[in-house]
């Protein structure tokens, strides 16, 4: 029986305390505690803005209650922050076709963010959105 055995030790990723953004399929951004913190101390909330030209998605501190303005939810590590910016992603009809892992970028201004990759023709764009259901009343069989 041999002995030279190859263990799995987890994957190989970039070391966590390196400023990076997981962009999720659903629409979800989760932050390192590294990307955060360039954010600056005690962030909360943050305002999400894209830079077409470059394909930018910038992200700023914001106020709570501030047109825009999503919560920075913990994650159950304690370390990375969650945003849910589906609706972002859907509002600008960028599609996100499969959970990516990105470096994130000092903008200046009080900008982070990280750069969309370059996607494949023919799917530049999501799928339109389908209209809301609903908001009216139905009238009674009667």
């Amino acid at each position: 029986m041999s002995t030279e055995f190859a263990f799995f030790e987890g994957t190989a990723t970039v070391n966590s305390t390196s400023p990076r953004v997981t962009v999720r399929k659903a629409g979800q951004l989760v932050l390192t505690e590294a990307a955060v913190a360039m954010l600056g101390e005690g962030v909360e909330h943050v305002q999400i803005g894209f830079n077409a030209k470059s394909r930018v998605v910038g992200i700023r501190p914001a106020a709570d209650g501030v047109r825009g303005a999503l919560k920075l939810r913990a994650q159950p590590n304690g370390r990375s922050r969650l945003v849910d910016a589906k609706r972002f992603f859907a509002h600008r009809a960028l599609a996100i076709d499969k959970t990516r892992g990105l470096e994130v970028e000092d903008f200046g201004a009080g900008v982070v963010g990280f750069r969309l990759p370059e996607v494949e023709e023919g799917n530049a764009e999501a799928p339109p959105a389908k209209a809301a259901k609903g908001g009216g009343r139905r009238k009674a069989a009667g």
